[in-house]
């Protein structure tokens, strides 16, 4: 294995656990949600997060909990497909997430992870397209 392809796996793998630890925990998941709220006030956006219902809730911390799943499969095994995988997971989440801001009216703080999860895609995607394309490893 490559072992940049497998560095840069992990990376964002460490990225990703920075948020879905808290979003699979209920008490940490409102707390988050309500800390976004407030950076989207400092950009001068709403700053008062809306009131969950329970399965609002519910679904937050399903999505922490699945992705912390997969945050750990990462972390183990930083396999040059799994980058692939999640560099295309993450292209899809970030046109999700830009779909929401601009047709559904999501908080503007939500381009930040628009962001992170573009820099994630072409990160991961460019590591595993150049390892198939048979570039050569680097020394280390």
């Amino acid at each position: 294995m490559n072992p940049i392809n497998a560095r840069t796996v992990r990376f964002w793998a460490w990225v990703d656990s920075a948020v879905t630890v808290a979003l699979a925990l209920p008490p940490l998941a409102e707390r988050f949600v309500a800390l976004l709220y407030t950076v989207n006030g400092w950009t001068g956006g709403v700053s008062e997060a809306p009131t969950f219902e329970p399965i609002h809730l519910l679904f937050v911390c399903l999505l922490g909990a699945l992705v912390s799943v997969w945050v750990i499969a990462r972390l183990l095994r930083p396999l040059p497909l799994f980058g692939l995988i999640d560099g295309w997971g993450r292209a899809w989440v970030a046109a999700i997430l830009l779909w929401f801001v601009c047709a559904r009216d999501a908080p503007p703080v939500i381009l930040f992870f628009v962001f992170t999860e573009g820099a994630g895609a072409v990160a991961q995607l460019w590591a595993g397209y150049r390892l198939a394309r048979g570039a050569p490893e680097s020394a280390e």
